[in-house]
Parts: C-alpha cells; sequence; structure tokens
C-alpha cells in the first residue's frame, strides 16, 4: 500500500512541476466618467493549464460567475471556446485571438468572441476584448 501511495504521490508532483500555468486576466474599460482603476485589470482573472504546447484549459471569475475556457493554438492565432459554469450550452463563446508577447512571459491577448446561439431577437452580436496574460 505504501508503493502505491508514494507513486501516486510521484506522479501527481512530476505532473505539476511540469506544468505550464498561466494566470490570465480581461482588461475591461471604465464606463463614461469614470476613471481607470485597478479592478479594470483584475475583474475577470483566471488561471489556465497548458495540457500541451498547443492547448490551454482553465477557468476564469466573471465577476460573481465562474467561467470554464479552452484555447488550441493554431500557428497564427489561437482560437478560444468559453462558456459560463451554469447552462453552459445555452451561453457559450467562440472566439479567435493572437498572443503578442511583450516581454518575459507577459502577453497581451486581443480576442473577439461571438456566441454560438443567437439571443431571443434572432441576432448574435460579438464583443471585442484584449487581456493580459502571464506564464509561470
Amino acid at each position: 500500500m505504501k508503493k502505491v501511495f508514494f507513486t501516486i504521490v510521484l506522479s501527481c508532483a512530476t505532473l505539476i512541476s511540469s506544468a505550464q500555468f498561466t494566470v490570465v486576466s480581461q482588461v475591461n474599460s471604465p464606463a463614461d466618467g469614470d476613471s481607470w482603476e485597478i479592478s479594470n485589470f483584475t475583474q475577470n482573472m483566471g488561471i489556465g493549464y497548458a495540457l500541451n504546447n498547443e492547448t490551454m484549459v482553465g477557468v476564469s471569475k466573471d465577476g460573481d460567475e465562474y467561467n470554464v475556457f479552452a484555447r488550441k493554438d493554431l500557428g497564427i492565432g489561437f482560437l478560444s471556446l468559453e462558456a459560463p459554469t451554469e447552462d453552459m450550452i445555452e451561453n457559450m463563446n467562440i472566439g479567435w485571438g493572437m498572443y503578442i508577447h511583450l516581454f518575459s512571459g507577459i502577453s497581451a491577448s486581443p480576442m473577439y468572441m461571438i456566441p454560438l446561439k443567437e439571443d431571443e431577437n434572432g441576432e448574435r452580436e460579438g464583443s471585442f476584448s484584449i487581456g493580459l496574460s502571464y506564464s509561470l
């Protein structure tokens, strides 16, 4: 039993130590008349886990809600899929973005996301955002 436990602990430690974690954040522009604050950078923060060099999965906090996301690097940019933890299929978004490496582990990520399903008016309005990421 001790050998099985030791093997499990060693396997998990190896997996975690070789992992590439990334802290992600979406920059929110302030409303008209408001000034820039640190909350504009920290309101939508999350952490991603790089499964390999091309795929990342993670979770982010959007206000009081949590979202799960996945990104697939395609060379010239990345394909992104994002959904809230509740009613995932009805509220799923898909988008395209790029990593712009600023310096040592810090990147800016302009991204355009569009809902997979139409709203009650039959429209699917996309949104442009800029994110920041730091690879640990």
